[in-house]
């Protein structure tokens, strides 16, 4: 039997949902579909600040060490080893995005342990979440030999300059943008989430194989909404609410929502935002950049749901928004919440530089395409509300064929499978 070791690093999963669903999920089915050709653990390099916070470190110490044993417990029921391997470098979350000299020093701290659990494990693969884990698997590959796949996930270098870490054309930028073409030139096959990324890897590697497998969703675990009774806990009955589910792209990007509201209400006068951030602390910006645009306070709500409070949130929603301004790494964004709007029965809303979701939406006819920077005329709404009913049901249909977590864990297996026999 094979053994695939996923990898990932400088991200803590036992605070990050999107880790256990989009990366922990997908391959435990794979590992399922396999038949018994292989099998998966998961390694998890984790800076040892990470468990702390600056305010009660020791609580958040327990905290951390708690949801962590209880990931390690939950993955071991299915079957699955979990392991984590600590590095007192780098100090902070936000040098996920690490500049050059601290690439250095992350990679100093990092790989000899790294390489001395793979002595242990002997993998015959790593699956290498992001551009610091691949860095990782890179120097594996040089040292033991042991081939990698490299699951993208993102733009790296883009996304540091989004984050403010460095500037386009820095050094920081240039030197990650070296190490790019490296890390794709020598794995085994790249994944991405939508066909724009697809084309983004192979203008920087035309040799590269580059496999397509979409942020996935599990519509087993979104209950049908009942909406009337939701809307009407909500004091929303009668109203059509316009769901923004998680964080922005970029802060610029909440204004751009309420600019949307705006257009939107000539067409439907009962038209309503609701915003349902996960982090408390950046409701009274999102107030400010809603009222900024001219709205008013009966025009949006925010919420900021936890646990069964989600489900609510898509029950409220008839149609969910993916509305971000023209940024590097938009083109090839497919948000998760894409399938989470459309297994609840939102159509989505989008603007066209979300390219990887608006190529998706203009196929099944599932949503809407727009950009509210742009004064266009209203034809697309009204003829998006004349189809509601069918944009809704082709909505279910892309789930079914191209997003479901079944879906996307076969296209692992696959994957993996080809990878393997190389």
């Amino acid at each position: 039997m094979r053994k695939v070791l996923a990898l990932t690093a400088i991200e803590a999963p036992f605070r990050s949902r999107l880790i256990e669903t989009q990366f922990f999920d997908p391959l435990v089915r794979a590992r399922n579909l396999s038949s018994g050709q292989w099998q998966v653990s998961f390694l998890s390099v984790i800076p040892a600040s990470f468990y702390l916070s600056r305010r009660n470190s020791f609580k958040q110490y327990i905290k951390s060490r708690n949801r962590n044993k209880a990931l390690r417990s939950g993955l071991l029921m299915k079957g699955i080893t979990y392991r984590t391997s600590l590095t007192p470098y780098p100090f902070l979350p936000r040098q996920f995005n690490l500049k050059k000299n601290e690439t250095v020093l992350f990679i100093a701290a990092t790989l000899p342990g790294l390489v001395l659990k793979l002595l242990f494990l002997k993998p015959d693969l790593i699956i290498a979440r992001s551009y610091p884990a691949a860095l990782l698997a890179w120097w594996a590959k040089k040292i033991l030999k042991i081939p990698y796949l490299f699951d993208l996930r993102g733009m790296y270098p883009e996304e540091s300059v989004n984050a403010g870490r460095y500037d386009v054309n820095s050094p920081d930028y240039q030197f990650w943008k070296e190490l790019e073409k490296k890390i794709i030139a020598f794995s085994r096959a790249c994944v991405v989430v939508s066909q724009p990324f697809v084309e983004h890897v192979l203008g920087i590697d035309p040799g590269a194989r580059v496999e397509f497998i979409p942020c996935c969703v599990d519509p087993g675990k979104i209950k049908p909404p009942d909406k009337e009774k939701t809307k009407a806990k909500y004091g929303l009955e009668d109203r059509f609410v316009l769901l923004h589910l998680g964080s922005f792209g970029t802060p610029g990007d909440r204004g751009l929502v309420g600019k949307y509201l705006l257009r939107l209400k000539k067409v439907r006068p009962d038209a309503i935002l609701v915003v349902a951030s996960g982090t408390p602390a950046f409701g009274p910006a999102i107030e400010k950049a809603l009222l900024d645009e001219g709205l008013g306070p009966d025009d949006f709500r925010i919420y900021h749901p936890e646990g069964p409070e989600l489900e609510e949130m898509l029950a409220l929603g008839d149609a969910g928004l993916i509305l971000e301004r023209k940024v590097a790494n938009t083109k090839v964004c497919l948000s998760v919440k894409l399938g989470e709007y459309l297994a609840a029965g939102m159509p989505v809303i989008c603007t066209p530089h979300v390219e990887g979701v608006a190529r998706l939406i203009e196929k099944y006819r599932c949503g809407l395409v727009v950009d509210p920077d742009q004064n266009e005329s209203l034809k697309k709404e009204a003829e998006f509300f004349a189809g509601y009913g069918d944009h809704r049901n082709n909505g279910f249909k892309l789930v079914e064929e191209t997003l479901s977590i079944d879906r996307c864990a076969d296209k692992w297996r696959s994957v993996i499978d080809q990878v393997l026999k190389v």
